[in-house]
C-alpha cells in the first residue's frame, strides 16, 4: 500500500476498498462506493498497523494547508496542497458523498436521487467515538469551501475511509 507521510502519521494514499457488499439486515455495511458504517471501518484495518485516525489526527491534517481539487472532486491536505498533487507530501481525499442508515445516498444538502453528487462533499470516518453517546463516532468534512472536524454522525451512516500508520 503506497503511503504519505504527514505530521508523524503514515497515511494511506487512498481510502479503503473493501470488494464484497455485506448486508446486515437492513443495514448497508458498504455499497458499491465502500462508505462504510463505523463499526465496519473499524475492523477492516486489521494488518500492518493500519487503523483509523483518530479526531485530534483529522484535525492536525486539516490545521495543514488545503485545497480544493475542482477537476478531481475532492481537497488535497498538506504542506504544498496547492500543487494539486504534483507533490509527494499533500494527501488528496476524494468528496464521495455519504450514506444515510437505510441506504440512500446523500449530499450535503441532505437530498438523495440526484445524479453527480459526487463531488459535493466528502465524509470520513475517525477512530473517536462521541463522549456521550454510544450511537455516534466524530468524522472529518469538507466541501469545496470548507472543513469541519469536530462533528458527529450517527455510526450507522455510511462514510468513506482512510486508514493511518503510526511512524515507529
Amino acid at each position: 500500500m503506497k503511503q504519505i507521510e504527514l505530521n508523524g502519521l503514515l497515511w494511506a494514499e487512498k481510502n479503503l476498498v473493501i470488494n464484497d457488499i455485506l448486508v446486515d439486515e437492513k443495514n448497508i455495511v458498504t455499497n458499491e462506493k465502500n462508505l462504510l458504517i463505523w463499526e465496519a471501518a473499524m475492523d477492516a484495518p486489521k494488518s500492518d498497523g493500519w487503523r483509523l485516525p483518530t479526531i485530534d489526527e483529522w484535525d492536525a491534517l486539516s490545521d495543514l494547508d488545503s485545497t480544493w481539487d475542482f477537476e478531481k472532486k475532492g481537497r488535497w491536505f498538506g504542506p504544498d496542497s496547492e500543487l494539486l498533487g504534483e507533490s509527494k507530501q499533500s494527501v488528496f481525499l476524494p468528496a464521495e458523498g455519504w450514506r444515510d442508515d437505510d441506504g440512500n445516498m446523500l449530499n450535503n444538502e441532505g437530498i438523495d436521487g440526484l445524479e453527480g453528487i459526487d463531488g459535493l462533499e466528502g465524509n470520513y470516518w475517525s477512530a473517536t467515538k462521541e463522549m456521550y453517546n454510544d450511537s455516534y463516532a466524530h468524522y472529518l468534512y469538507f466541501d469545496s469551501g470548507h472543513t469541519y472536524v469536530a462533528d458527529t454522525a450517527y455510526m450507522r451512516n455510511g462514510f468513506s475511509v482512510r486508514l493511518v500508520k503510526d511512524i515507529k
